[in-house]
């Protein structure tokens, strides 16, 4: 099946963290499917590449210094800053429209799927308008819920909607979000989670953490949505019950500054470790020594971070809110605490903490939850089905 892809973030080498997941996606697929992706160029990129076998064309839109849309932050942010921002962004939709058309005219397309509604959702609808080729969607949560801060985006998601055959979202959080938000038929509307990297599915060997005996792990974006700061909240309260804990902080963002002042105020930089941003082979080692991996945010669309801890064994702690809860499922897989609640997440922490047998079990239960549904083979064939229903 020739298939059009239409992205704004599609990793820039092979172990580029950023939409990693489209690359694990597309390796799915194997045989069953040739892909030819569309995703804009930014400064020092090819505009015609092969990245791990998969053809890439990277559309320009400004010269190098003004191509700063993509890869740089949330895009409805930059956009939202001035004129300047909106101009450059007509910019883009307009190079983004006659690159996935002439994709989708030199490639024979059978299937157009767009990642994000906006901006490639509208653009492959627009396409899908003008070449008859079937249009897919799949929503990822930042474009959702830019639904619900900007009331000027709900026509222009009626319309990308309505062009899709099949509508698919990353969590029964986010279907639920479309719907609420009256923008897409319900009967189009699917579940499909994104994959993890193939790296995370191999079997390996749980490793100790040597420096503490309670290590706890989180990965996200320092930004305040991730709310990390109710992490060392539940940190202090849970070494203040006599539990030797020690939190290592993987990611970087604008909060850093402000969580490592937190971290001081609260005397706890003896128990507090900022790792930055690391790669995805780093990250294995990582889960697969702590003894509960967190993710504390507020209404995250999906968290694959949390099955790419279960895969390596780690157990796992998420705020109950958003999609999250499709991957730690309460005494299941994982335990929940209310949103922003400190002293709940140290007393799901203290949980794992004294009982380190319940941890291992729910952390096996979620190893195996996590193979079945986010293996890049196991998405790709339900993707395929979406392909096919949305031919027929």
């Amino acid at each position: 099946m020739r298939v059009v892809l239409l992205t704004h973030v599609f990793p820039r080498a092979a172990q580029d963290s950023l939409g990693a997941f489209l690359l694990h996606l597309i390796k799915g697929f194997e045989h069953h499917a040739q892909v030819q992706v569309v995703a804009p160029h930014a400064a020092g990129l090819l505009e015609d590449e092969m990245l791990e076998k998969i053809s890439v064309t990277r559309f320009r839109y400004a010269n190098d210094a003004q191509e700063t849309l993509a890869y740089t932050g949330v895009m409805h942010e930059h956009v939202a800053r001035g004129m300047g921002g909106k101009i450059l962004f007509a910019r883009f939709l307009s190079a983004y429209f006659f690159a996935a058309m002439r994709a989708v005219r030199t490639h024979n397309a059978q299937i157009v799927h767009a990642h994000w509604w906006l901006p490639g959702g509208f653009v492959g609808a627009l396409v899908s308008t003008m070449t008859r080729v079937p249009l897919v969607i799949t929503t990822h949560g930042t474009d959702v819920e830019q639904l619900r801060t900007a009331q000027w985006t709900k026509p222009l998601a009626r319309f990308a909607f309505s062009q899709a055959r099949v509508i698919t979202c990353g969590s029964n959080y986010l279907r639920e979000q479309l719907l609420e938000l009256g923008v897409a038929d319900e009967s189009r509307v699917r579940v499909i989670p994104m994959p993890v990297n193939p790296v995370f599915v191999e079997e390996r060997q749980r490793t100790k953490d040597e420096r503490r005996t309670f290590s706890i792990l989180t990965a996200a974006r320092l930004t305040k949505q991730k709310n990390i700061d109710v992490m060392i909240d539940a940190l202090e309260i849970l070494r203040g019950r006599g539990i030797d804990a020690y939190l290592k902080i993987v990611g970087d963002g604008d909060q850093r500054a402000a969580l490592q002042e937190k971290t001081r105020e609260k005397n706890l930089e003896g128990f507090v470790e900022f790792l930055g941003a690391r790669s995805q082979n780093e990250l294995p080692a990582l889960y697969a020594r702590c003894d509960a991996f967190v993710l504390p945010s507020v209404r995250e669309g999906m968290g694959l971070v949390l099955a790419e801890a279960l895969l390596c064994g780690a157990p796992v702690i998420a705020t109950d809110s958003g999609g999250v809860t499709d991957i730690a499922r309460a005494g299941e897989t994982g335990l929940l605490f209310p949103e922003r609640d400190a002293n709940a997440l140290a007393a799901a922490l203290e949980k794992y903490a004294r009982d380190s047998q319940y941890a291992a079990r729910l952390a096996e239960n979620g190893r195996a939850f996590a193979l079945e549904h986010f293996s890049p083979e196991r998405v790709a064939e339900q993707f395929l089905k979406a392909y096919e229903t949305a031919r027929r």
